[in-house]
């Protein structure tokens, strides 16, 4: 059974890496990166984010009437590529084609109702220039949580893989539909006010704090323009995955990976969560937030501010272990 798995794994991580670099386009070449882009940049990361390892057995017990038999599936341990996450600095400039043209559009009208309802004004577009956005230390962007189309290709072998929780296209969160909450900081900051102490749920550390997760809004003082948008896709992540946030949202977290299955949770600064750049630069390797560049001559992704003109993407990869899910009744498992 083994054998067989290490050889249906190398085949498939042959079969993306022979098929990720043909008529792959460089996402800082356009001034938007379309879905295929996403899902071949998805596969390049393979080799770097996906960390696949078999670690046991699981066992279930399938009865038919008075015969019964054990099944094995495998208990595996890797990442997944779960959503794409864009930042960006006004209503029309996702860098994802997808989200910009169909979902973007629908999101901005409901924001626009929703503060003038609620605010009495017309809704905000964030930062206007961008002649040199590592130098702006106020930053507003918008930010959108969308399920990775790449997950598709993850669905197809799922006697290897545990399930993602997200749903290719899926939007989860849109932060044009959660316009007030996402320009107003007052509901969070009375909901949650244990976390808006300085130096709690920040991204990076005390000695290089990228910046605080909550209040979950769109605003930020950074001085460089990379980390401040880094800082609110966490906080987008943030709220998409978890359960009954004061935001308007659809969770990324459905049983959908199983009993006997866990998945990371979104936290800043974990290890379990990592994220790949897909625009302006595409980066075939994952990392966590938070890095300490202090000893660097440039800030992180300084580069990737002027050339993505303040919008970004990232794919967020999240850790998922346990066991495929077998036929029959879970009876145990043994780990190696």
């Amino acid at each position: 059974m083994l054998n067989r798995t290490k050889l249906l794994l190398l085949q498939f991580s042959l079969g993306f890496v022979l098929y990720a670099p043909f008529n792959i386009v460089k996402a800082n070449e356009l001034s938007t990166i379309s879905t295929s882009n996403i899902v071949q940049a998805t596969t390049s990361a393979l080799p770097n984010c996906l960390r696949y390892k078999v670690t046991g057995i699981c066992f279930w017990l399938n009865c038919d009437g008075p015969y019964c038999s054990v099944n094995e599936t495998l208990k595996v341990d890797h990442f997944l590529p779960d959503a794409v996450v864009s930042v960006y600095r006004k209503s029309d400039s996702n860098p994802w084609d997808y989200a910009n043209k169909i979902l973007d559009p629908v999101a901005q009208k409901a924001g626009e109702e929703q503060v003038q309802t609620i605010m009495g004004f017309k809704m905000g577009h964030g930062n206007e220039t961008t002649a040199s956005p590592q130098d702006q230390n106020a930053h507003f962007k918008e930010s959108d949580v969308i399920g990775n189309p790449a997950i598709k290709l993850f669905q197809q072998l799922n006697h290897l893989f545990l399930p993602s929780q997200a749903t290719p296209f899926m939007p989860y969160y849109l932060s044009m539909l959660d316009a007030y909450m996402w320009r107003s900081p007052l509901m969070e900051m009375l909901l949650y006010p244990l976390n808006i102490i300085p130096g709690v749920h920040i991204v990076g550390s005390l000695i290089d704090n990228w910046g605080s997760v909550y209040p979950r809004t769109g605003f930020l003082n950074q001085p460089a323009d990379a980390k401040a948008a880094a800082v609110l896709a966490q906080r987008a992540i943030d709220i998409a995955t978890k359960d009954y946030q004061p935001h308007v949202y659809k969770p990324l977290n459905s049983d959908s990976c199983g009993v006997h299955c866990e998945v990371a949770a979104a936290k800043e600064n974990d290890p379990d969560i990592q994220w790949q750049m897909v625009y302006p630069k595409t980066e075939n390797q994952c990392a966590m937030f938070g890095k300490n560049d202090l000893a660097q001559p440039r800030p992180w992704n300084s580069d990737a501010a002027q050339m993505g003109d303040g919008n970004y993407a990232w794919v967020l990869w999240r850790r998922y272990h346990g066991c495929i899910q077998g036929e029959g009744s879970y009876i145990g498992e043994m780990d190696y």
